[in-house]
């Protein structure tokens, strides 16, 4: 039997690949850190180095203003992104998951 590489990092069964829904979310997982850890690191190190010009700080305030609101909303529709596939999973609709997909008496 073959066992795949990921499925010892608990992804998917023993054996098999993972799911189409485990792919998606690793891919927005990679994207969240590709775009994340590259700035985080030149933000950190913008932010020890000493002797920068107030302007600047300035400027590195704003950005990292701004990363932390793209950054948290893309977190946030990751969330609700997950959310809603265990729903569609469940055999539920995301937006009301308290009815059953054929009772209609509620509406």
């Amino acid at each position: 039997m073959v066992q795949f590489a990921h499925a010892s990092m608990g992804e998917g069964t023993p054996g098999r690949p993972p799911s189409g829904l485990q792919r998606g979310v690793q891919a927005r997982i990679t994207r969240l850190t590709y775009w994340s850890l590259p700035l985080l690191i030149v933000f950190a190190v913008l932010n020890l180095s000493p002797n920068i010009p107030l302007p600047w700080r300035i400027v590195m305030l704003a950005a990292e203003v701004a990363f932390a609101i793209v950054y948290g909303t893309a977190a946030v529709r990751l969330s609700l992104w997950q959310r809603d596939e265990y729903w569609r999973e469940q055999g539920r609709e995301p937006k009301h998951p308290e009815r059953f997909p054929n009772d209609r008496s509620q509406e």
